[in-house]
């Protein structure tokens, strides 16, 4: 008897099915394996009926999974000095097995073919324990390939048989197996898994299979002609089989297809099992590993793991220089880059002239040393942690500057979080030149980040004639910069087609809040901050006021609340996780007072109502837990969650699945269901089991597609998507970040990204600017009469003279902006020393400035006590998306609705919604909409029609902005700083001609210097920048062409604030040419 999937179709349809199935899957698919070669010289490919005998498949018998007759005369081709005992005792080695676990005989089978065996003596030369080769790797036609369809494979211990569709052979062992569906079968990929787990044994049943046949096994494939995946022994659902659409080292167009585009099996076909790529994918591409449940998993790389680490490897072995041997690896978060790395590394072994490089590791992520060093063993090399950068008082070793200086072909983990922690990376020095050797590649994960900057810029010092080669997700300017070059692309659109990575499914929600006793709330702050005059209170309330709502009690408790519905009745029911990421730390506190308290409310619920049937004792049973940072003076309930002992408890129990154990450590479960985070896990944190992010702090460009990257992982069965519940409206800033993104995606398609020789003419220029720059401040300080940098009375009464101060000022901008564009380049440690200098003395200038960097030291915790006290939670909406209220069929979609409050309250909430994504677009204009929404709420509280009326009426008004006169200046960038100064100079009343004229020239000279500046690279992450632009505003506005203006004395402060919230809030848009 035959057991197969294929019995649940009897009579004419079962003959249809099977006919269609050979005819066009498994015929096309054997065809396909002869073009490749595997029918060349001594390799077959053999079809054989449904009635057959062993002979006809060079075996003795049905039960036999080895072809013996083609491994002797493999091993004997392989190594010729074998005897025939030898030979035999060789077959024996791989064919006994002391265990009957899937997992472990596999893995010794692997193990044999990558690592090899021996014998006592070579007979021939007489050398003892001569190393013996199953596979000859290196010269492939020593090697035998063999396909055989429908091989006939004995069940043990019955009369009945299996018949996988297709086997693939290496040398007469089954490393490929096949199963092939009609593409007219309903689900043919999910029944050849099933069909593929009912051969190994592994659906719990004994009986129904021949698990020997999979103890060789290095991959399984499904396919049913347009659509192909594979898998290994440890892949039992569907979402973990993937595809492999690009058969690198060939192109689409080298594969036969008709006018359409190669289907999955022929780009599968030939990207897997080209005989050169089989091999290498065997012995580099396949690793175990331990899962986030503590269990031990085969992977197989995937096709963008295997075309970046040969593209790359052909780059370190034909670059002529450096720059020509590194690039970028942009592969989208959740895609494999920490495996990438892995396998570049074993590569790099395998090859003659990369073997004695040094390989040095950029990294924060532990994961990449632990992945590193699990398989250390079978690739042959030695892994060096840095935990530091200096020597220690007594050196032993293990600092980076010793693991650099040597010319070991060693593999040095730099442990970037480790040197944040001991504090190598405040106030690094320079570091000396420490290896000339070209044989040296510097690898740098999350290569975007600007705090490997310095860090970049010394090992390039130390290791002058080294390659770098960046990993990142998220590529940026400065990146491409550094970098050059791609090397290769893996988006996080092509990640999702693939299956790699979920689709991320964006909700978002609006906290309605207000404060009815405003006089009381405003009486409450005047005398909290007597102390402070005017000014000070305006900046308090500009700097704070954002954070006290946020971090209010009432504002979270409310969040918290609606989280655990949408927790508990989306997510929980499938036994996922979730993430929140507050505002600050002190909100991450309350957050889980508040999301602990939601909980208990909940289940008391549930007991009397539990329509979903909640699992209501394992949700008793959830915890959350706290990952912050901490600092020497923090508050005790702050300091109770920094614990990093305790962080890496509550993350390992994070990581696993509901009432779990950990394998080593029974005293750790898995019952924390929800983390709550501010600044920390937000990138380089893997935990399939996560499925939602709630986000309540604003997240900007690539930062934000590395958070929400958290939940795109595929995880277990029933994780279809992964959810970001926004509570804080970063919405459009998701908007932006992807339009970026996809930017860079097309340039890089288009070969737009400046070449090699373009990009080395603009570091020449950059280098030539920075040198000009250096030299003017010197000649400046020269001129008078200063040599002495550590001088510092004679610059302070210096800058008692505002010009001289102002073109210092100046001068230190200049230096700062070529200084940072050179980064991390070494030519800019050159500069270093000096430029550090020069920041001293750029602070003893700003203290001539009466309106110097406000401090908000101890305020934050009495405007959130004012916020408690006095705020009034209205409750949360779901926001009127993803439609945008200006949208043609707005009004259509409204009116759908049949009562006067639904429709007022629809409209409502869009005007909120599109107000409060587009303030800080012009929060002058949305302002003036957002107190005119108000009044109309205030005025006809409870006259729902009339309501609506008035509310259609502002949504026009807001629909019809972009008619509105702008006297010739630029809508988007000009016009909101022009609405800032009519509101603050002239009460927002109607200007006569004269004043229209004077606020169009003044809003020219503001917008023309700001975007001037703003375009620095990092202007927003440098403070000293950002001081500089305060500094030539303020000398702007109170030059003498602008200090007459109404109002202009008292209120430029508030100005310049104002403006640099709206440079910050439309970087983007302002740069843009």
């Amino acid at each position: 008897m035959i057991l197969n999937n294929d019995i649940k179709y009897r009579g004419e349809l079962g003959k249809t099915l099977k006919l269609d199935e050979y005819s066009s899957v498994e015929f096309p698919f054997m065809e396909q394996l002869r073009g490749l070669g595997w029918n060349q010289n001594l390799n077959q490919v053999i079809e054989l009926s449904m009635q057959q005998t062993p002979e006809q498949s060079f075996r003795s018998s049905f039960s036999e999974v080895v072809l013996l007759q083609k491994l002797k005369e493999s091993l004997k081709r392989i190594n010729p000095f074998l005897t025939d005992l030898q030979i035999d005792e060789v077959v024996r080695r791989i064919r006994t097995f002391e265990k009957n676990s899937l997992i472990e005989n596999n893995q010794k089978v692997l193990d044999l073919l990558l690592e090899n065996t021996t014998v006592s003596k070579n007979e021939i030369t007489g050398e003892k324990s001569p190393t013996v080769r199953y596979i000859d790797f290196d010269n492939i036609e020593n090697n035998i390939f063999t396909a055989i369809s429908q091989f006939k494979v004995a069940i043990p211990g019955t009369d009945h048989h299996i018949i996988p569709d297709i086997v693939l052979f290496v040398n007469g062992l089954p490393l490929v197996v096949i199963e092939a569906k009609s593409p007219k079968v309903k689900e043919p990929i999910p029944e050849a898994i099933d069909q593929l787990l009912r051969y190994s044994e592994q659906r719990g049943d004994t009986g129904e299979g021949n698990k020997e046949l999979f103890f060789y096994n290095q991959f399984i494939i499904t396919t049913c002609r347009s659509e192909a995946k594979f898998g290994t022994i440890t892949t039992h659902i569907p979402k973990h089989f993937y595809r492999w659409t690009d058969p690198y080292p060939k192109t689409l167009n080298e594969l036969e297809h008709g006018q359409s585009s190669p289907n999955d099996q022929q780009r599968l076909v030939a990207g897997m099992l080209d005989p050169r790529n089989l091999l290498d994918i065997l012995r580099v591409f396949t690793v175990f590993s331990i899962n986030d449940k503590g269990k031990k998993i085969k992977i197989v790389g995937r096709y963008q793991q295997f075309r970046a680490v040969k593209l790359a490897t052909k780059r370190l072995i034909e670059g002529q220089n450096k720059i020509e041997r590194g690039g970028i690896i942009w592969h989208t978060q959740g895609s494999g880059k920490s495996l990438t790395m892995m396998f570049l590394v074993r590569e790099m072994k395998l090859k003659t002239a990369l073997m004695p490089w040094k390989i040095v590791f950029v990294t924060d992520r532990t994961q990449l040393e632990d992945q590193l060093s699990g398989t250390a063993n079978s690739i042959g090399f030695a892994i060096k942690t840095a935990n530091f950068i200096n020597p220690r008082p007594t050196p032993d070793g293990r600092s980076l500057k010793e693991l650099l200086s040597n010319d070991n072909s060693d593999l040095v983990m730099a442990m970037i979080h480790k040197f944040q922690e001991n504090g190598d990376l405040e106030g690094l020095q320079l570091f000396p030149e420490l290896n000339k050797s070209a044989n040296i590649l510097v690898m740098t994960d999350e290569a975007h980040r600007s705090q490997y900057s310095l860090l970049a810029a010394n090992l390039e010092r130390a290791m002058p004639n080294a390659t770098s080669i960046g990993f990142t997700g998220t590529p940026t300017a400065k990146t491409e910069k550094k970098y050059k070059d791609y090397i290769d692309k893996y988006t996080m659109r092509q990640s999702i087609d693939d299956g790699v990575t979920l689709e991320i499914v964006y909700e978002g929600f609006t906290h309605n809040a207000e404060v009815e006793d405003k006089k009381a709330m405003d009486k409450k702050f005047e005398d909290v901050f007597s102390d402070y005059n005017l000014t000070e209170r305006l900046q308090i309330l500009g700097f704070g006021s954002r954070d006290a709502y946020l971090d209010s009690m009432k504002t979270i408790k409310d969040k918290a609340k609606k989280m655990v519905e949408h927790y508990v009745e989306q997510i929980f029911t499938g036994g996922f996780k979730a993430q929140i990421v507050a505002n600050s730390r002190i909100a991450a506190v309350r957050y889980k007072v508040a999301i602990d308290e939601a909980i208990d409310i909940k289940i008391r619920e549930l007991k009397s109502d539990n329509p979903m049937l909640v699992n209501v004792a394992l949700l008793e049973k959830l915890e959350t837990a706290v990952v912050i940072s901490g600092s020497h003076n923090d508050e005790l309930e702050i300091k109770a969650f920094t614990n990093s002992e305790y962080h890496k408890k509550a993350i390992k129990r994070f990581k696993l699945p509901f009432e779990k154990t950990d394998e080593e450590d029974n005293s750790i479960n898995g019952n924390v269901g929800i983390i709550i985070v501010n600044n920390m896990l937000l990138t380089g944190f893997d935990a399939p089991i996560e499925q939602v992010l709630y986000l309540d702090r604003v997240i900007v460009a690539h930062n934000l597609l590395q958070t929400i990257a958290r939940v795109n992982r595929v995880g277990s069965e029933g994780k279809e998507k992964g959810f970001v519940v926004d509570f804080v409206g970063v919405g459009h800033h998701l908007k932006r970040a992807i339009e970026y993104y996809d930017e860079r995606e097309a340039a890089v398609d288009a070969d737009e990204i400046d070449n090699i020789l373009a990009c080395i003419s603009k570091d020449e220029v950059e280098l030539n600017e920075l040198t000009k720059a250096h030299e003017a401040i010197w000649n400046f300080l020269a001129q008078h009469g200063l040599t002495d940098l550590s001088d510092v009375d004679a610059f302070f009464d210096l800058f008692y003279d505002e010009d001289v101060r102002f073109e210092y000022m100046s001068l230190y901008r200049k230096l700062t902006s070529c200084f940072n564009n050179v980064l991390p380049r070494k030519e800019a440690l050159d500069f270093f020393v000096d430029w550090k200098s020069f920041t001293e003395i750029n602070a003893l200038a700003e203290k001539h400035f009466r309106d110097q960097r406000f401090s908000m030291k101890g305020i934050p915790p009495k405007l959130r006590a004012i916020a408690d006290e006095f705020l009034i939670s209205k409750g949360i909406d779901q926001s009127v998306a993803p439609i945008s209220i200006i949208a043609d069929d707005f009004q259509k979609n409204v009116n759908t609705k049949q009562r006067e409050k639904t429709k007022a309250a629809e409209v409502e909430h869009a005007v909120r919604h599109y107000i409060d994504i587009n303030i800080d677009e012009d929060p002058e204009l949305f302002a003036s909409f957002s107190q005119a929404l108000e009044e109309i709420l205030k005025n006809f509280k409870g006259n729902w029609k009339r309501i609506y009326e008035e509310l259609e009426k502002l949504r026009e008004k807001i629909k019809n902005r972009e008619k509105e006169q702008t006297y010739g200046l630029d809508r988007k960038k000009q016009m909101p700083v022009f609405r800032i100064f009519k509101a603050e100079l002239f009460d927002n009343r109607e200007l006569l001609e004269d004043e229209i004229s004077q606020n169009v020239n003044l809003t020219q000279h503001v917008c023309n210097l700001v975007i001037n500046e703003i375009k620095l690279t990092g202007f927003w992450d440098s403070i000293p920048a950002q001081n500089k632009l305060r500094a030539e505003l303020q000398k702007l506005l109170l030059s003498p062409e602008f200090v007459v203006y109404p109002k202009i004395t008292s209120k430029y402060k508030e100005l310049i604030s104002r403006i640099m919230e709206l440079a910050k809030a439309n970087h983007f848009k302002m740069i843009q040419d």
